[in-house]
């Protein structure tokens, strides 16, 4: 009895032993390739012709999906068609197609329907992504100066500067703000800057290379006794660059522009908008975007006005970051007794701001 009883025992470790060791293997997804290689791991996707697929012992990888035999997954993925979602375990090409097996069984499909698989979860955020609420996808960044001095000195100097943006599928919306105050109590006149520029632009697209926009432009100057500039409009843009890393949009069109002066003038006038903008990804944690708009007065077409702002931004950590911001306002037929250009610069620590 105390043989068996050892033997069972023996056996009984070696069943766990070996189970531990095939568990992997067993619920690991398998990949086959038209070349006899077989790879196991995980199937993270399929999209744009790759198979992404991640292995134990290399990174994710990008797999031709034509020149996969047979794909075997241990949690189901979701397979989009005309007639709905089919959830899939398996899928194995043959020379009438791809026969995909279900959990109410197996049936064959043309190779050209099976363009996409995603998770469960991929294939939520997916559909949430197509019809996004407006609180969906925000990101950007806000950084605040305070620079003060007392003694010989008394000054005051307060900076603060936002971007953010919005981008879904169809459409984007951003906004950016800066503003500068600066006071010098042993001075006159003590205000020596005291300006704020801000706006917002929305695009919507029409096919992946053409949008139409529309956008306003607002600033106001003390010191130019501007009470409020509005610029207005809307027009067509271009993507000539559009990348995960970069991207360039050209525009035209027409905007509105009304001054508000102390005591006076106000000017109002039609322009035309020609402009670009401009981000880059610098890394894995700066971005720099910049854009310019140039606005000629249409009924004189020897003044316009030229809006400059550019932000570079660079992550500290997952919260924090250092952000520069510069904003450049200039117009050709400035009140008398001020001057043409203004110039707005802060640069600080700030917030990233990001809501998926």
């Amino acid at each position: 009895m105390k043989l068996r009883a050892s033997l069972f025992s023996i056996a009984f470790c070696l069943g766990l032993l070996f189970a531990g060791f095939a568990a992997p293997a067993l619920y690991a997804d398998t990949v086959v390739l038209k070349n006899g290689d077989r790879l196991t791991g995980t199937a993270v996707k399929l999209e744009g012709g790759k198979l992404t697929f991640k292995t134990a012992y290399a990174d994710a990888i990008a797999i031709a999906w034509d020149q996969v035999t047979s794909l075997t997954v241990s949690q189901a993925l979701v397979l989009p068609t005309a007639k709905g979602q089919l959830s899939i375990t398996s899928v194995e090409r043959s020379e009438a197609g791809l026969m995909v097996a279900t959990a109410t069984g197996t049936s064959t499909l043309e190779a050209a329907a099976v363009t996409v698989l995603r998770s469960p979860a991929d294939q939520k955020a997916y559909e949430d992504s197509l019809h996004p609420n407006w609180a969906h996808a925000w990101a950007g960044a806000v950084n605040v100066s305070l620079a003060l001095a007392r003694g010989n000195s008394d000054t005051a100097t307060f900076g603060a500067g936002v971007v953010a943006a919005r981008q879904t599928r169809t459409d984007k919306t951003s906004l950016y703000a800066n503003t500068l105050y600066s006071k010098n109590a042993h001075a006159v006149p003590e205000t020596s800057a005291n300006t704020t520029a801000g706006g917002l632009r929305y695009d919507h697209n029409l096919n992946p290379k053409l949008f139409a926009f529309g956008s306003g432009d607002f600033s106001t100057n003390a010191l130019q006794n501007l009470d409020l500039r509005s610029i207005l409009g809307g027009g067509f843009g271009w993507h000539p660059i559009k990348s995960p890393q970069q991207t360039l949009d050209v525009l035209g069109g027409l905007v509105w522009t009304r001054e508000n002066y102390t005591p006076g003038p106000t000017n109002s006038f039609a322009a035309l908008d020609l402009g670009e903008q401009y981000t880059r990804k610098l890394g894995a944690r700066s971005l720099f975007a910049e854009q310019a708009f140039l606005y000629p007065d249409l009924n004189n077409m020897g003044q316009f006005q030229l809006s400059v702002d550019s932000t570079f931004s660079t992550k500290l950590g997952k919260i924090f970051n250092w952000q520069t911001t510069f904003s450049d306002r200039y117009t050709s037929f400035p009140p008398a007794g001020t001057v043409s250009n203004d110039v707005i610069l802060t640069t600080g620590l700030g917030l990233t701001l990001a809501r998926p």
